[in-house]
């Protein structure tokens, strides 16, 4: 923590409270992104009671894959940040920069407020106001508005400031640090989605070539 520092600009308030987290407030960052996680596990579970399972004669599959999602939510969420902080320590490092990897984990914690909110309304979206799960839009354009919405772009101005507090880089260099895991991620789903989907096409030309050839020899 730098002691009597000035900042100006429009996020001289945050980063003037980025600048008093310290590793002291570790526990309490991990706090936040386990309030986080469990809401979302919670979500998770609620959505997949609605979900209708064609399996009879099997007595305990429903509960099984809600909790399944629960657990895969709550998971997802921890995993999230620990991998996240680490990217952002790494590319930050890469670039110059200079800070604490525990301080980096506090501040990452605290800049994931925008996520706690979010799971907070949809928390209640689901338990009090009973509805659906929003559908997807689709397509690597759907992708991509997944991951950019009003809480992420929150989060991600959150971070960068505590990039640029924790490691003393420049906005830029801090703002290119914070979508390193947005880009990271999209960049596997659209390979995931195009290796999965080759897959797919594959495994179809296959069977239509075997089926032809089977009507070929009847």
């Amino acid at each position: 923590m730098t002691e009597n520092k000035q900042y100006t600009g429009r996020l001289a308030p945050v980063k003037k409270w980025f600048d008093g987290v310290t590793e002291k407030h570790l526990i309490r960052g991990t706090g936040i992104v386990l309030v986080t996680g469990l809401l979302a596990g919670a979500t998770a579970y609620m959505n997949a009671l609605k979900i209708q399972i064609p399996v009879t004669g099997i007595s305990g599959v429903g509960s099984m894959v809600q909790s399944i999602a629960a657990i895969a939510a709550v998971i997802g969420t921890l995993l999230g940040w620990v991998i996240s902080s680490v990217i952002y320590h790494v590319g930050a490092s890469v670039l110059g920069g200079k800070g604490s990897l525990n301080r980096m984990f506090a501040l990452a914690g605290y800049a994931s407020f925008p996520a706690l909110a979010q799971q907070l309304l949809r928390f209640v979206n689901y338990a009090i106001l009973n509805q659906t799960a929003i559908t997807a839009t689709g397509g690597i354009v759907g992708n991509i508005l997944d991951y950019f919405n009003f809480f992420s772009i929150i989060g991600l101005v959150l971070v960068g400031v505590a990039v640029m507090v924790n490691y003393g880089l420049s906005g830029k260099k801090a703002a290119i640090v914070a979508l390193l895991p947005t880009i990271i991620s999209i960049a596997l789903a659209l390979i995931v989605r195009r290796l999965f989907g080759g897959l797919t096409a594959a495994s179809t030309n296959q069977g239509t070539g075997i089926f032809a050839g089977l009507r070929r020899m009847g």
